[in-house]
């Protein structure tokens, strides 16, 4: 009896050929677990990445074709790692703006998700959530507008809809770093919030770049406070709006409280406004070369800067700070500044800053203060800042909100497919 069953073994291993299958994976190669998940995922499009993909989806349902799974899986990886905005129309929108006189700067953080690395994850067995996975945004922002997206896409404003996916979108395309303890700056929302520990602070009005001098959307880190701060005009600034002003009175150097000198450094001699041939540098020669000299406010009550500026160094030389127009902080639109942020409430920051993340404590810093002296506080703890573009924001309470388009992003960023 043992020998019928081993020639009955051998039989089937010759006739049948030498492949043994594996009950777990279909024909394409797929887990049956893996297919299941996809699929799942695809029904509800959970992290909302089919986009584009739709109709292959659809298609797949028709016919079973296992090469359009392979290429629903490699898509929805890739667009949920660098979202469904055509960034490549997006760039071009922002080069013709550019070439317009507009200063702008939107930072897109990109992620490889090559689908020879998709499909070697796949074939090693690991379920679809952990291929995903790396690639989910961290922003808090991807989760509440995610929730929002699925329960208004079963009915309700398709203009809202368009926009809360948009926003979505942008939230793929920060970059992937902490969201426990840092700034957050909302422009079109014109709204500063600072975050401790995944819970919010504080949160006070700001204004930001205008139209044509916009602040730029990009992340940096809060290092150091300077107290009486000196305004040092940027080039730009001063070739575009202060010259030409001086060229017609040189005594508006005066009125202004600045001065002139080879470079910022505080301790450079002035140099006489009446020695420097100010119309050459509005020349094409300058258009583009750094300016010789340097304007610089002095700090005092009349300083642009205010009492106190929060720096973030960037190469776009913006940052937070004081101001003297208070009245704008009652508008609605506060788009005004040159691309910086003013703060509504920036003695607030400078005291819980001082208390938790300086070596000072805010009565030292607050004596350094009134000596009327620029002075410079290091944070022993730095603070990322994110200023972000979200025209939809799911606030702390869970409301969702929308704000205008005030640079015009909710125009120039197509999404590939549709809501």
């Amino acid at each position: 009896m043992k020998y019928k069953i081993l020639w009955a073994i051998i039989a089937t291993f010759f006739l049948g050929g030498c492949v043994v299958t594996d009950p777990y994976l279909s024909k394409s190669g797929w887990k049956y677990s893996q297919q299941s998940e996809l699929l799942e995922i695809l029904k509800t499009d959970k992290y909302a990445s089919l986009c584009e993909l739709r109709p292959i989806y659809e298609k797949y349902l028709q016919n079973k074709n296992p090469k359009l799974f392979n290429k629903l899986l490699v898509g929805y990886v890739q667009n949920l790692a660098n979202s469904c905005i055509s960034v490549s129309s997006f760039k071009a929108s922002q080069r013709a703006k550019k070439a317009g006189k507009t200063k702008t700067h939107y930072e897109i953080q990109m992620q490889s998700a090559k689908a020879s690395s998709i499909m070697l994850q796949l074939q090693s067995g690991k379920s679809i959530e952990d291929i995903l996975k790396p690639y989910i945004p961290t922003s808090p922002q991807f989760n509440r507008l995610l929730l929002y997206y699925h329960s208004m896409r079963s009915g309700g404003d398709s203009k809202q809809l368009q926009k809360v996916k948009l926003n979505i979108e942008r939230t793929k395309l920060m970059k992937p770093s902490s969201w426990s303890t840092f700034v957050l700056i909302n422009v079109p929302e014109y709204k500063f919030r600072l975050f401790e520990m995944g819970g919010k602070k504080m949160e006070f009005a700001v204004v930001v770049g205008n139209k044509k001098w916009q602040t730029p959307i990009f992340t940096s880190t809060l290092k150091y406070v300077v107290l009486n701060p000196t305004w040092n005009v940027p080039d730009n600034i001063a070739r575009d709006e202060l010259i030409p002003k001086i060229i017609r009175n040189p005594n508006i150097l005066k009125r202004k409280n600045m001065v002139v000198r080879k470079d910022y450094n505080i301790n450079s001699p002035h140099v006489d406004p009446r020695s420097v041939n100010w119309k050459l540098y509005l020349t094409k020669a300058y258009k583009k070369k750094n300016l010789p000299h340097k304007l610089i406010q002095k700090s005092s009550g009349r300083n642009a800067l205010g009492t106190v500026k929060f720096m973030f160094p960037n190469r776009f030389a913006v940052y937070m700070h004081d101001t003297q127009a208070k009245s704008l902080f009652k508008k609605k639109h506060r788009a005004y500044s040159h691309g910086c942020i003013r703060l509504s409430k920036p003695q607030k920051l400078l005291k819980h800053v001082s208390n938790n993340y300086t070596s000072h404590g805010f009565d030292t810093i607050n004596k350094r203060s009134n000596t009327k002296k620029t002075n410079y506080i290091n944070l022993k703890q730095h603070i990322p800042v994110k200023i972000v573009y979200l025209t939809a924001y799911v606030d702390e309470g869970g409301t969702l909100k929308f704000f205008n388009d005030v640079y015009g992003f909710d125009s120039s960023q197509k999404l590939r497919g549709t809501p």
